[in-house]
């Protein structure tokens, strides 16, 4: 049987993805920091072939021993999800700079950290390593800089990882998600470095519908997806017309209350 390691995969769209995974006949670890999430999530999910590693991606020591514990018991992985994220809202002139560093950390070095310690066994399998990005990510948007970097991280470093593991067989693919629909206890960083509540979004993507085309990725080897009629619009404008798109951006100037920050 395949196996398969889900970080953030007690929430969400990792959660969801999981669940793909596992309906799939692939026996799946999940990787999270938040024990009693873990829990709820195996609960949910209620299969024998789930089970769960407790740990902070942003410490390289958790990545080891999370891939050193898989390797041990079922003595190879063929997938690595790097789902495990975490967002902010604030402008730049208020963003203190250990909100810059917890982003960085969580959102690109922990899947490189990930990554690392995983890559061999991804080469004996000829498997599969995946990103989940953001739009954000395509071009950066007022008041999420810092979050917005992190996720552009991934992209350079995914196409980098490409060139070099491609021709051992290992596929790389990096997924750009819009405004997905969120658990209700769902909490992101203020530029102070506080917790705070993320207000629900209209028209949002599902969590299920992002799941699914993370598994196309994955089934059919692709490198690159874009989600939502919206992003893959943007995306062309970006590339195409970069200096119409700085000029539409820069005059979009989102609310507070649209991006879920408490007053």
């Amino acid at each position: 049987m395949k196996v398969a390691l889900v970080t953030g995969g007690s929430k969400g769209i990792g959660r969801e993805v999981t669940r793909l995974l596992l309906n799939e006949g692939i026996i799946v670890y999940i990787l999270g920091r938040d024990e009693h999430a873990l829990q709820r999530a195996k609960d949910q999910l209620g299969s024998a072939n789930l089970f769960t590693i407790q740990g902070d991606v942003s410490d390289p020591a958790v990545g080891k021993r999370a891939i050193e514990e898989i390797i041990k018991t079922h003595a190879r992985l063929d997938l690595l999800v790097n789902n495990a994220g975490m967002s902010m809202r604030g402008r730049v002139a208020d963003t203190e700079p250990r909100v810059v560093e917890t982003m960085i950390n969580i959102n690109y070095l922990g899947s490189s950290y990930l990554t690392y310690w995983a890559l061999p066994h991804l080469i004996d399998t000829k498997g599969s390593v995946i990103f989940t990005s953001s739009l954000v990510a395509l071009h950066g948007i007022a008041k999420v800089a810092s979050y917005a970097a992190a996720k552009g991280a991934l992209s350079a470093y995914s196409e980098s990882l490409r060139a070099e593991v491609s021709p051992l067989g290992v596929h790389v693919g990096i997924i750009y998600v819009g405004f997905t629909e969120n658990d209700p206890n769902k909490v992101i960083y203020d530029s102070q470095g506080r917790l705070i509540p993320l207000v629900k979004r209209k028209n949002s993507h599902s969590q299920g519908d992002v799941a699914k085309k993370m598994l196309t990725m994955i089934t059919k080897r692709k490198k690159r997806m874009v989600l939502t009629p919206l992003g893959k619009f943007s995306s062309i404008l970006y590339r195409l017309l970069p200096n119409l798109s700085d000029w539409i951006i820069t005059r979009f100037n989102p609310t507070d209350k649209q991006y879920g920050e408490v007053e």
